[in-house]
């Protein structure tokens, strides 16, 4: 009985989802993403590193079947995570041309592939230090404050989901 009664209560939640996702609206207002390569999207792409993927083999599974920057030949989790949560695109390297106006309002990712727990690792490998990502965080939160006000900015930080 209890099994039965978890799996309803499962599927409740899997359907009020996919129900809310289905509508068009995402779950959240947006998807802050810090971290090295598991999770970086192209961020490596404008810097003078070593650090990148944007080559093939590196993107021949993904939507455009391009290198995106990303350290694998299709999606990240945290793509998975952004198509789950109901975004029709996905959060933008932070510093990519296209982390501008709009685009920025549904979250950005900070991370760098060589990143590291210490500001070292990425020093090393001339790649974006988790100290520089927030300030680059800090500086996000200056431009959703010009773009939507501070309530709005305010809202869209509070409700968002940080990795």
């Amino acid at each position: 009985m209890r099994a039965s009664s978890e799996f309803l209560a499962t599927l409740v939640l899997v359907l009020v989802s996919v129900s809310s996702v289905a509508h068009g609206d995402p779950l959240v207002p947006a998807l802050i993403i810090f971290g090295d390569s598991v999770v970086d999207v192209g961020n490596n792409n404008n810097l003078n590193t070593l650090i990148k993927s944007n080559f093939p083999p590196y993107g021949r599974d993904f939507v455009n079947h391009r290198p995106t920057g990303r350290f694998c030949n299709g999606k990240l989790a945290t793509d998975f995570t952004a198509e789950y949560l109901g975004f029709t695109s996905y959060p933008p390297a932070y510093l990519s041309r296209d982390a501008i106006g709009n685009a920025l309002l549904t979250g950005a990712n900070f991370a760098s592939a060589a990143s590291g727990l210490y500001d070292s690792t990425a020093n090393l490998y001339r790649a974006i230090t988790l100290t520089q990502q927030l300030n680059y965080y800090r500086e996000y939160q200056t431009k959703l404050v010009n773009m939507a006000g501070n309530n709005g900015a305010n809202n869209i930080i509070s409700g968002a989901i940080h990795l």
